[in-house]
């Protein structure tokens, strides 16, 4: 009876890490399908912005997500044998700006940078087949009392120097290059901001020397540009409970 216990445990054993080892998922009791995995990379890294591939291929028409269960493209990420064997039973999917970690029931769980290039700059962005850069955002002093900022200049870095916009605490900034562009907002007074990000369009709350941000559709952008007060009432809360829209 101890040998027949010891063998069905052992087989159960054998059986789970087969399954940990090839990607299945024991909570579906299935192999997820690679069409679902990218899919729901794109939503963790485009929120509101594309919701499947073929969204996203309307404005990357070029670029092929990849996806994989063994390896890693971010030395920030294991991804080998002993964290399979341990439950640790991820995929990695390769997208235009990021690496985005994906669990073998189908759920995108963090990302990370894409480091596989040579150099310590990492791999660059891959520009969509239109690469414009947004952002429309405000600017306040830091704590404790989060003063908003009325003087403060807002350049592109490099020698294209877009779009600015400004009016009292609020900004924005368009640039259409296929170089991804850094935006440096200067308070007067205070410590210049640096924001770098990837190609698309962004909100950004910027508070002392830091800043929130968070990804907004091209239409947010457009409705937002000229600093509009009804259209900064609409904006999601980037910024947290300090924050002056």
């Amino acid at each position: 009876m101890r040998r027949m216990i010891f063998i069905l445990l052992l087989l159960s054993l054998l059986l789970y890490e087969a399954g940990n080892l090839t990607g299945f998922s024991w909570k579906r009791l299935e192999y997820v399908e690679q069409r679902e995995i990218i899919d729901e990379a794109i939503r963790f890294s485009y929120p509101n912005i594309y919701s499947n591939l073929k969204e996203l291929q309307v404005d990357y028409s070029n670029f092929k997500p990849e996806v994989r269960y063994w390896g890693s493209w971010s030395w920030q990420v294991k991804n080998g044998f002993l964290e399979k064997l341990f439950g640790l039973t991820r995929y990695q999917v390769r997208m235009p700006e990021e690496i985005v970690m994906v669990s073998v029931d189908g759920k995108a769980q963090f990302s990370r940078s894409d480091t596989d290039c040579i150099g310590d700059s990492g791999c660059p962005f891959t520009p969509p087949d239109n690469p414009e850069q947004g952002v429309v955002g405000t600017v306040q002093y830091g704590g404790p009392n989060y003063e908003v900022v009325n003087d403060f200049s807002v350049e592109w870095r490099g020698r294209d120097r877009g779009s600015v916009f400004k009016s009292g605490h609020c900004f924005s900034a368009y640039i259409n290059s296929p170089k991804n562009k850094a935006l440096v907002v200067s308070p007067k007074g205070a410590d210049a901001t640096t924001i770098r990000k990837g190609y698309g369009f962004y909100l950004v709350a910027i508070t002392s020397d830091s800043y929130a941000r968070m990804r907004i559709p091209k239409a947010t952008f457009e409705q937002s540009q000229l600093c509009n007060i009804e259209a900064r009432k609409s904006w999601p809360n980037v910024g947290g409970w300090a924050w002056k829209r």
